[in-house]
């Protein structure tokens, strides 16, 4: 760890709005984001909605989040340098949900999930495209994350898991080793848990989560030039990795 780096959890309104700022300075420029969410993708808005998803809780019961971030000691200031967000979902085995399919809502309900679906429906269409941030491509968004989500519920056979749903670093200080003190701090946790995880990766991050143990679980590949806004781009991957339970109460 670099001498005057901290890791630490997140708790602050102004640190959710630095990290949403971050990760947009961070993805800015790369094509999938550039499809995904748009030429509004860094407005204060769209920055403001990103700050206060990271400092949401999941409503589901048993579902819980965590946001942490590695601050840079820098004379008698501190800077945001890197982040990670972390979603745990436990309780589904004691609930009987062992063995779902990709088709069933992430808590093994399927009736669950056409309600929600027929609630999403039936709501106001602005909202509904906003859903994603303001000016986000939502058919792209729905092709990629909602289809990534159900091979990661797949790929966990029913029981518990953690999901690491962020990682990221200042560019400015990449290649510092501070993804992997951030990775490797938050797997700390989920194998004290005793829980799987699962991530969704560009083929850039493939080589740093393998070293963490992580597996190739399906590779989704996109056509990005198929879709608004993507004109001129090349295609891109988005895999979806798991690692088994490592820690107290594995095999969970």
């Amino acid at each position: 760890m670099l001498p005057s780096l901290a890791i630490t959890t997140v708790t602050s309104p102004q640190d959710y709005h630095l990290i949403s700022a971050l990760e947009n300075r961070v993805f800015y420029n790369d094509p999938f984001s550039i499809v995904a969410f748009g030429p509004e993708r860094d407005s204060l808005a769209n920055i403001e909605a990103r700050a206060r998803s990271f400092a949401s809780q999941p409503s589901a019961e048993g579902e819980s989040a965590v946001v942490v971030k590695a601050v840079l000691a820098e004379g008698d200031g501190e800077t945001i340098v890197g982040a990670a967000q972390w979603r745990f979902v436990v309780g589904r085995e004691r609930e009987g949900v062992a063995g779902v399919s990709a088709g069933a809502g992430e808590d093994g309900n399927p009736e669950k999930k056409e309600e929600a679906i027929g609630k999403l429906e039936e709501g106001d269409e602005a909202e509904k495209k906003d859903a994603w941030g303001i000016g986000a491509n939502v058919k792209f968004c729905e092709d990629v994350f909602l289809v990534a989500d159900e091979h990661m519920i797949r790929s966990t056979q029913g029981r518990d898991y953690a999901k690491l749903a962020t990682l990221i670093v200042a560019p400015e200080n990449q290649r510092q080793g501070i993804g992997s003190q951030l990775l490797e701090a938050g797997l700390k946790e989920v194998d004290r848990l005793g829980l799987q995880c699962v991530l969704a990766s560009s083929k850039e991050g493939l080589g740093l989560y393998k070293r963490f143990g992580f597996v190739e679980f399906e590779k989704m590949r996109l056509r990005l030039w198929e879709y608004e806004g993507g004109e001129g781009f090349e295609g891109d991957d988005h895999v979806i990795m798991w690692r088994p339970g490592m820690g107290k109460g594995e095999g969970r």
